[in-house]
């Protein structure tokens, strides 16, 4: 049964069970959002890049 659920946004995660619990329970890109994103500039938008190579918004 998967029942890993995203503690940011409540959507059904599907990694596998060691990367659910490396990323805290999210969606890597939630992680990032929740606790990467705004580091060096504190309350920058999800819309911008944050200058993280990994950074979702730099797509």
């Amino acid at each position: 049964m998967n029942d890993q659920t995203c503690q940011r946004c409540g959507e059904p995660v599907e990694l596998d069970r060691e990367d659910y619990e490396l990323f805290e329970r999210m969606h890597p890109e939630c992680f990032h959002y929740a606790f990467e994103h705004d580091l060096t500039q504190p309350g920058l938008s999800v819309d911008e890049d944050c200058g993280d190579p990994a950074c979702p918004s730099a797509a």
